[in-house]
C-alpha cells in the first residue's frame, strides 16, 4: 500500500470527503533552442505552484489535463503503459505539441489530496508514476470539432530493457584515464591478421655469413659461441 503521509491518512480516516488531483510534469527538448524545458499540467483551476522534493513547480490547469488511466502498482520488472489525456485547446498543450520534441521525454505524475471544504492541499504531493513518453500522436479532428491528445507513458522499468554498449573507443577510455592504453588499437581490432600457433608468412631473413679462423671455426654467429676455446 502506498504511503501518503500521516496528514492524508488522518483525513481519510475522518471520512469527511476528499478531492484528488493529479500533477503531470514533462521535460522535453525545445525545437527552437535545443534545450530541455519543463511543462506542467494538472486537473485543477488556473496555474498553481506545488513543492516537489524541495523544488517549486508551476502547473497549468483550466482543463489542460483531462484524465489518467488507472495507475497500477505491482512488484516486478514488467514495463507498464499508462495513458495521459490532454485537451488540445489550451495554448500550453499546443506549445507542447508543436514547440517541443517529447519523444522519450521524462515524465512524472504526482497525486495530491485537497480538503473539499477548505480547498487547501493535504500533505505533500506523492509521486505515483515515473517514466518516459512513448507516444504522443497528434490527432486530426473532424471539421468543426476537437480531438484530445493521448500521451502513452512507459514506466521506469523500460530502463532495464536498454542494451549495453558493445564497442568502446580509445578516445572514450582516455577521457576516463589519460594513461590507459587498453583500447589503443580498438579501431583496428579484427582488421589486422594475428598468427596463433602457425608460422607467420614473412620475408626470409638474409643468410648468416661466417669467416673461418685459422682453425676452420666460425668467428661469428652461434657457432662461435659454442666453439670458443678461450
Amino acid at each position: 500500500m502506498r504511503d501518503y503521509g500521516a496528514d492524508v491518512e488522518a483525513h481519510l480516516a475522518s471520512t469527511s470527503g476528499v478531492q484528488i488531483r493529479h500533477l503531470v510534469w514533462i521535460e522535453a527538448r525545445s525545437r527552437s533552442t535545443g534545450l530541455i524545458e519543463a511543462a506542467g499540467f494538472w486537473n485543477g483551476i488556473d496555474v498553481r505552484s506545488f513543492d516537489i522534493g524541495g523544488v517549486t513547480r508551476a502547473y497549468s490547469g483550466a482543463g489542460t489535463l483531462l484524465g489518467i488511466s488507472p495507475i497500477i502498482g505491482e512488484v516486478g520488472l514488467q514495463v507498464r503503459m499508462q495513458q495521459v489525456t490532454l485537451s488540445r485547446l489550451p495554448s500550453e498543450v499546443v506549445q507542447l505539441i508543436h514547440g517541443y520534441d517529447a519523444r522519450l521525454a521524462p515524465i512524472e505524475v504526482h497525486r495530491v489530496f485537497f480538503d473539499p471544504q477548505k480547498g487547501v492541499p493535504i500533505g505533500d504531493p506523492v509521486r505515483v508514476m515515473k517514466g518516459w513518453v512513448d507516444e504522443m500522436p497528434v490527432p486530426s479532428a473532424a471539421e468543426g470539432g476537437t480531438e484530445n491528445v493521448t500521451v502513452t507513458v512507459a514506466s521506469a522499468s523500460r530502463a532495464l530493457t536498454k542494451t549495453l554498449t558493445v564497442k568502446k573507443s580509445d578516445e572514450a577510455q582516455r577521457r576516463i584515464n589519460a594513461t590507459d592504453r587498453g583500447r589503443e588499437y580498438a579501431a583496428i581490432s579484427g582488421a589486422v591478421g594475428v598468427f596463433w600457433g602457425v608460422k607467420n608468412a614473412r620475408a626470409t631473413p638474409p643468410p648468416t655469413t661466417t669467416v673461418p679462423d685459422g682453425e676452420g671455426q666460425p668467428t661469428t654467429g652461434i657457432g662461435a659461441i659454442f666453439n670458443d676455446s678461450r
